[in-house]
């Protein structure tokens, strides 16, 4: 646990930072690195003169780390500013206008977006209540005319682990995008996707930085043109600070998936507090095959932002689903798609726990939910 010493000093011993699904803390060796290349001499990658011939190095040692954690060759790795981008490079890149894209119902919203940009017709695949999929539904989806499909390998939200591999094997010769940001640094991802997205951010590097693997062969148009940079597939001045950063948090990558047994250990600890001490708790997802730092669940009666409002005033952090769709007051479409209605979906609550995480964080959370559904429920404000 070397790598996280130091990496999460909270302000004030009531602090508890539940949310590692939206952001992880900034690995200090991650931080030291973007803070020594802005501090450094400056140069810009595509400059031909000896400052520019370094940063260009900086990102190429950078593409090689990134890409060992994925299990690629650099030259297969593009630089994004995060994982929304790379699914825009990914979707314009290989669905024409009015193409079709067949892809899960929970996907992240980025990836509905970037269908609507490329003016793309989307035929989403259902889940069960658990928010199970399967393959064979891909297949049965598929058009003469389907040009991507596409499977997250982890729910962001409800934390599902997805058969990415199956998916692939359904739909072959159909590329398959897999949105990897949340699988990424807690399980092995699964071969057989042709483009996956992984989020510098979700691992311990600043935020501002993803890439996108894209499978050797694979055609793939720009969506930010203008420059010969990133191989021609995105154009504009790389994120030089961001990318060596992102390079470091990649080689810290076998530690953070040495972490997930205790991280599952103490989200286990919690759910099983939770449901001995909150009457109404259920759970949503799949128990047999989820993130291992992921609990999201709901208190039946009460809202879920009155209770984020009430655990962040006593400094616990939690979210009530993707934080890209924070404050909308729409219920949540993850929990609607698990056939949840309304309200339900208005009550989800998700924690995510990281490497960083501490048994007394967790424990500060399953003293103080209980008191506060009772209050709800008293007040009538449920």
């Amino acid at each position: 646990m070397n790598a996280w010493r130091g990496a999460c000093k909270l302000p004030g011993p009531m602090e508890a930072y539940l949310d590692h699904n939206a952001t992880a803390p900034c690995l200090p060796a991650a931080a030291r690195a973007a803070a020594d290349w802005l501090l450094g001499p400056p140069g810009n990658p595509s400059s031909a003169h000896a400052a520019g011939r370094r940063a260009r190095a900086a990102i190429e040692q950078a593409r090689g780390q990134v890409a060992a954690a994925l299990g690629a060759r650099p030259g297969e790795v593009v630089f994004t500013s995060g994982a929304t981008e790379a699914l825009h490079l990914a979707v314009a890149g290989l669905v024409p206008p009015g193409g079709h894209v067949v892809a899960s119902a929970v996907e992240h919203p980025a990836l509905f977006g970037a269908c609507r940009v490329a003016g793309a017709e989307v035929t989403r695949v259902p889940v069960d209540a658990l928010g199970r999929l399967d393959p064979a539904a891909f297949r049965a989806a598929l058009r003469p005319e389907t040009a991507l499909v596409a499977v997250m390998a982890a729910q962001n939200e409800i934390g599902n682990l997805y058969p990415v591999r199956a998916v692939a094997e359904a739909v072959g010769p159909v590329p398959v995008l897999s949105d990897a940001a949340q699988a990424f640094g807690k399980v092995a991802l699964e071969p057989g996707p042709a483009l996956v997205v992984v989020s510098g951010h979700k691992v311990g590097a600043p935020a501002g930085v993803g890439a996108l693997w894209v499978a050797p062969g694979l055609d793939l148009a720009p969506f930010v043109a203008g420059g010969p940079q990133e191989r021609g597939r995105r154009g504009g001045t790389e994120n030089t600070a961001g990318i060596v950063a992102f390079g470091v948090a990649a080689t810290a990558l076998p530690e953070r998936l040495a972490s997930m047994p205790r991280v599952e250990a103490l989200r286990d600890g919690l759910e099983a507090a939770l449901r001995a001490r909150v009457p109404g708790l259920r759970v949503h997802g799949d128990p047999a095959a989820r993130l291992p730092n992921t609990l999201s669940f709901r208190c039946v009666g009460v809202d879920g932002d009155l209770l984020l409002a009430a655990l962040d005033l006593e400094g616990v952090r939690l979210s009530s689903g993707s934080a890209c769709s924070s404050g909308s007051l729409a219920p949540s479409s993850v929990l609607r798609a698990l056939g949840l209605d309304d309200d339900a979906a208005r009550a989800g609550v998700r924690v995510s726990l990281g490497p960083e995480t501490t048994e007394a964080e967790v424990e500060r959370l399953i003293d103080l939910l209980p008191a506060i559904v009772a209050r709800a429920h008293l007040s009538g404000a449920a």
